[in-house]
């Protein structure tokens, strides 16, 4: 038997906003574990399965080709960067594991290659619109 909660007693968690860098170095990254490619050729049989609209259109195939249209936007803004901000994110992001700049702080260094790509990514089509 279904019992209706008091209002009193229904907890309600407060939405907070990801952080706008770290959410699009999260595609990113998933993005670069994945080869750096989207699923070349493979479509989705969403209606099959009820995924779909019934119209065809998978509802999760939209959400996913923006998901990887802003990791490749943030690959090309990450690639723009000097050499030793790359390896800055890359490390901070842990896709690179040895540090090359041995007289160079990975902190102080990482610090200014996230705010580099912050002022990138608030001007790229893709990712403006999270910050």
């Amino acid at each position: 038997m279904l019992q209706r909660v008091r209002k009193q007693d229904a907890k309600v968690t407060a939405w907070s906003r990801p952080d706008p860098l770290e959410y699009c170095l999260e595609l990113w990254k998933e993005w670069m574990q994945k080869g750096g490619c989207r699923r070349a050729g493979s479509l989705v049989m969403g209606g099959l399965v009820g995924d779909a609209d019934g119209h065809g259109h998978d509802l999760h195939e939209a959400q996913h080709s923006h998901d990887m249209q802003v990791a490749a936007a943030v690959d090309a803004m990450v690639d723009s960067l000097s050499r030793i901000h790359v390896w800055a994110i890359y490390a901070s992001c842990s896709i690179a594991t040895t540090w090359r700049f041995p007289h160079a702080n990975l902190i102080l260094t990482a610090e200014e290659a996230r705010a580099a790509l912050v002022a990138k990514l608030k001007k790229n089509e893709c990712t403006r619109n999270f910050f």
